[in-house]
Order: C-alpha cells, then sequence, then structure tokens
C-alpha cells in the first residue's frame, strides 16, 4: 500500500488476495487504525504514511513548522533553565536543550535533502510544463523560508550570551559547535539549490516557448498557410550551415629565409629533431634464397575409402555391417581403428538403409550393434 499509494487505490479484495484470504488480519489492521477503509477502498493512515516516508527518505513534503517549533522549545527550555536553582532539574533542562539543538540540526539537513531530492524530481519527471514550473516556484519560497529560519536559529545562538556563560557545559559547547556546522552546510547547499531552482525555471520558460513556437509552425504547416504567413523558406535558405564536413586544417610553412636568418627558428628545428629522433626506423630486409629442396617435385599419396563402393558391396551380402568392415580385404593394408572409424561413418552416413538390431556383440575390446539392410 506504501509503495502504490501515489498511484492507484488499493482495492479490499486485492489487499485481502495479499493475505492469503485471510481476512481477520486485514479487519485487525483497520480496527487498529494502520489501515484506514472508505467504501471498497483501503489506503494507510496519514501517520504511518508519514514514518515510512521519513524512515525512507522519500517525503514529498517540506516540514519548516517542525524547525519553528523546534526554536520556541529551544526558547522555553533556556528561559526554564535559567529560571530553575536546583542542580537535578538544571541537568534535566540541559539534556533538553542539547537534544532540542539536535533536533533543529536533523530537521534543517533532512528539509534540505528533501527539497533538493524534489526539485529534481519534479523536473526530470512532471511531464506538464505549467505544473512543473508551479512546484518549483513554491520549492524556491520554500529554500528562503528554511534559509530565513537558519538565519533565526544562528541569531538566536548569539543572542543568548548569558546562558552559554552560566551554563560551562562541555557537552553543551560541543553540540552547539556541531550544529553551527550543521547549518552552515545545510545554507549553502539551500544556496545551490536555488541556484539549480532558477536554472531549471529557465529551462522551463526556454522550453515552453519553443514547444509554443513549434505547435503554432505545425499548425500552420497542417493549414497549408506556412509560407504565406511566415519567412520560413527565406529563413532556410540564408541559413548554409556545414557541420557535417570535416574542419580544414591550414598549415603555414616557414620560409628558408626565416630558418636561415633568425634564432627562434632553432626552437623550431629543435623540436622537428626531438619528433624524428621519438619514431622508430624500420630497416627492409631482404629475404634470403629459397631452398631448392622445395622446388623438387614430390607426389604424397592419401588413403581414402570409398563409402559408396563398401556400403554397395555390403548390401549384397547377408552379414551384419561390423563384421562385414572388420573382416573386408582393403587394397591396402588398415589397421583395427581405421575399419572402426569406417564403421561408425558408414552407420551415421546411411542410416536411413540399415536395419539397427537391438542385439549387441563383442570381438576383442569392442562391443557393437548388429546391423543389417534393409
Amino acid at each position: 500500500m506504501f509503495m502504490k499509494r501515489k498511484t492507484v487505490a488499493v482495492k479490499y479484495d486485492d489487499a485481502l488476495e495479499t493475505l492469503d484470504g485471510d481476512e481477520n488480519r486485514l479487519k485487525h489492521l483497520i480496527s487498529h487504525g494502520v489501515i484506514i477503509q472508505t467504501g471498497d477502498t483501503l489506503e494507510l493512515e496519514d501517520a504511518y504514511q508519514r514514518f515510512f516516508e521519513e524512515v525512507l527518505i522519500v517525503n514529498e513534503d517540506i516540514n519548516i513548522a517542525s524547525v519553528q517549533m523546534y526554536i520556541n522549545k529551544l526558547k522555553l527550555g533556556i528561559n526554564s533553565y535559567l529560571a530553575s536553582d536546583g542542580p537535578v532539574r538544571r541537568a534535566q533542562l540541559m539534556r533538553e536543550i542539547r537534544h532540542t539543538f539536535k533536533s533543529i540540526d536533523n530537521a534543517t539537513r533532512r528539509n534540505v535533502m528533501d527539497l533538493k531530492r524534489n526539485v529534481d524530481d519534479t523536473y526530470k519527471q512532471e511531464p506538464n510544463f505549467k505544473i512543473k514550473e508551479l512546484r518549483l516556484k513554491d520549492f524556491d519560497e520554500k529554500a528562503h523560508l528554511i534559509l530565513e529560519l537558519i538565519h533565526q536559529t544562528e541569531k538566536f545562538m548569539d543572542e543568548q550570551t548569558i546562558f552559554f556563560s552560566s551554563a560551562m557545559d562541555v557537552g553543551l559547547k560541543q553540540t552547539t559547535g556541531e550544529v553551527r556546522d550543521g547549518l552552515r552546510e545545510s545554507a549553502h547547499g539551500l544556496i545551490a539549490i536555488t541556484a539549480q531552482i532558477i536554472d531549471y525555471l529557465n529551462r522551463i520558460e526556454y522550453q515552453s516557448r519553443l514547444v509554443k513556437k513549434v505547435r503554432q509552425l505545425k499548425y500552420l504547416r497542417d493549414q497549408f498557410l506556412i509560407e504565406q504567413n511566415t519567412d520560413v523558406k527565406a529563413v532556410l535558405m540564408r541559413i548554409d550551415d556545414t557541420w557535417m564536413e570535416p574542419q580544414p586544417k591550414y598549415v603555414t610553412r616557414v620560409s628558408l629565409d626565416f630558418l636561415r636568418n633568425e634564432d627562434a627558428a632553432l626552437e623550431i628545428l629543435n623540436n622537428i629533431r626531438r619528433r624524428l629522433s621519438k619514431k622508430s626506423k624500420i630497416k627492409s630486409r631482404l629475404a634470403g634464397k629459397i631452398d631448392k629442396s622445395y622446388l623438387v617435385e614430390r607426389e604424397e599419396s592419401t588413403h581414402a575409402f570409398n563409402h559408396q563402393e563398401v556400403m554397395n558391396a555390403f548390401m549384397a551380402q547377408g552379414t551384419d555391417l561390423f563384421s562385414f568392415v572388420w573382416n573386408y580385404s582393403f587394397h591396402t593394408a588398415t589397421d583395427e581403428e581405421s575399419r572402426l572409424v569406417l564403421f561408425l561413418q558408414l552407420v551415421s552416413q546411411y542410416i536411413d538403409r540399415l536395419q539397427i538390431t537391438s542385439e549387441v556383440r563383442q570381438t576383442k575390446k569392442y562391443e557393437y550393434p548388429i546391423i543389417y539392410p534393409l
């Protein structure tokens, strides 16, 4: 439900399916206020939704009021500390003041982070230019409000000289130092966010003008009025862009008189000498004479089986294929390995003309199936 809080309303039956049909669990969540039921739709209670948004850092609302609330709470805590006299009570108030200082720093940092994320998401994901512009302007106002609260906090801390001088607390001094550093970083972040918002607004204005002009031109083109009502043809005739062509490079050659008579030519000649010395010279090597033994004609004979002739001889007799190949009288001496390879080649090549039975026999170390011609 949290993942779909911005897109679709969750139906009661759909939520029941996610719980494996256990309606008691769903009613338990509704009765305890975790889920709010409105007719046939369900939604997550606002308190739990805000909790998940803050924990997962995906909240879209910039909570400026919380910082102002902490500032008021800080003023109350300091005044209460100055008015108290008991050491136990003062220690308790001091802990609350330190905690409030940290809360101001954390809330300010979180607001700055949320503001930056929302600004980027709005510019990149919002398709409507008008809504995008309105939201960015609202974020700009919130950035100025957060910056004003930072200045108020810093001014308030500078004015509490009596409190800091009377407190003399090491933990408070460390906490205020961290808070000042955090507020300074947040202020710098807000300045960068404000500049980014201005840049986004300028882009939106430019894109809006461009889209408006394109729509006007499209309308005139669809009505066949673009040439009569605009000077588009004259503008296109004046444009002579050659950005597709390579840029020409012009080489200025140094004159011989300059190289002979000017001292500045020595630096040029030294640069040329250094460049030439870095290039590796490739020496051409002549090939040696060809050995006469390679020029003598030789004959090399290769033994090969005539598969078709062997297969025709096998089809004309009645023994099995392996026995036939094993005992066949070839013109040249043939070893056992060659006969075995020939047997396998004949089976794979003429399998559609052979009858492979389930009977298996063995000769020496070879086990072979009994195969007859069809």
